[in-house]
């Protein structure tokens, strides 16, 4: 019989595999955004080709695959039908810029605090790059840009494809793999850390839809400029939990206060009033209504814990990692919780309830 590794020999090896993975993602560090991307794209569709197959005779595999290409169908037409619209807003928007820059200028010009002025003026230069941002010719070549991508969209389809077709098998052969006395253990940190998963993405994606479509409603109702534009801003806006809605009105407020329009025959100073109550309005339902409903308190993070996060990735990584930054943290904080209850001989699942033997079973049935 072949002598045991020492616990010395073990935590060496470990500790080996460890730097070897990190340095593999850093060789692989180009392909771990189209991973990424996949990858949620395919926890946000497997459990549509699920309730597919639950409610027909298809197999898993068939209904995944109905469902991977009519969400190729839907992500094709959506720019055929929405992108002539936003170029019309955006060339209508780079026209109201400038007005909103003469404005904020022509407004500071006349400001004053015991003499001095405070703000000299927004400069041309900035006032040309803002404008010339926004031309219709330039968006048409950011997006011949985009093709350039081609090649990393195909890699992210082929992934999102075998993803959805093959995770259920991909994921019985990894827990077939695990020895019998872990099993438990993996299927308590699986289930735990999918439902982290599955409440942040979930609630975050819908979080952001529904407060797009509240101020882009709010801002045609309004008589806003580029509704459309605005709506797509504001949920970009709710990447970023309170501050971001929050930041938001103060948008609404300085495009209402420098925006010309007949105001629906109300004063300027009311006009700009009402749009604040109401994108406040939209703040307070949003951040103390809809957010906690839909999250609830599955993260057992602290809100500042989460701003912090969300704000570092995006300085970091931009806005793909600050979509996952919190869910991230979430799961090592349960990896690690875990871990400690391991190393002090307790039962990490003591306030869980038993499960069958088989856990296969239930895996399969999951």
């Amino acid at each position: 019989m072949e002598p045991r590794w020492s616990t010395q020999t073990r935590i060496f090896v470990i500790s080996i595999l460890l730097i070897l993975f990190v340095a593999f993602l850093y060789f692989i560090r180009s392909l771990l955004r189209p991973v990424v991307i996949a990858g949620l794209l395919a926890f946000m569709l497997y459990p549509v080709a699920t309730f597919l197959h639950n409610r027909t005779r298809l197999s898993q595999k068939a209904a995944s695959v109905i469902v991977f290409f009519a969400f190729l169908v839907i992500i094709a037409t959506i720019p055929a039908v929405v992108t002539p619209i936003v170029i019309n807003e955006i060339d209508f928007l780079s026209g109201q810029t400038v007005e909103i820059i003469n404005g904020i200028n022509d407004f500071f010009s006349h400001t004053t605090v015991l003499g001095y002025r405070v703000f000299s003026g927004i400069p041309t230069g900035i006032e040309d790059s803002l404008t010339n941002a926004l031309r219709p010719e330039l968006v048409y070549e950011s997006l011949a840009a985009v093709t350039e991508n081609l090649v990393w969209l195909g890699v992210i389809v082929i992934l999102l494809y075998y993803l959805l077709a093959d995770w259920t098998r991909a994921r019985n052969s990894v827990f077939n793999g695990i020895p019998q006395y872990l099993k438990r253990d993996a299927y308590e940190l699986f289930i735990r850390l999918r439902k982290i998963w599955d409440v942040y993405l979930r609630g975050q994606l819908f979080t952001m839809a529904i407060l797009g479509i509240l101020a882009g409603v709010a801002a045609a109702l309004l008589g806003l400029p580029a509704a459309i534009i605005l709506g797509l801003a504001a949920a970009a806006f709710g990447l970023v939990p309170s501050v971001g809605s929050s930041s938001f009105v103060v948008v609404a407020g300085l495009v209402a206060l420098f925006t010309r329009g007949d105001f629906f025959g109300l004063s300027k100073i009311w006009y700009v009033i009402i749009v604040v109550i109401v994108y406040t309005s939209i703040h307070l339902f949003e951040n103390y209504y809809m957010r906690p409903k839909v999250l609830g308190q599955g993260l057992q993070l602290h809100p500042a814990v989460i701003l912090v996060s969300v704000l570092g990735a995006l300085t970091l990584g931009g806005g793909l990692l600050a979509l996952v930054v919190v869910p991230l943290i979430s799961s090592a904080g349960v990896i690690i919780r875990y871990l400690l209850a391991r190393l002090s001989d307790a039962d990490p699942w003591q306030d869980s309830p038993e499960l069958p033997e088989d856990l296969d079973e239930i895996l399969n049935a999951d």
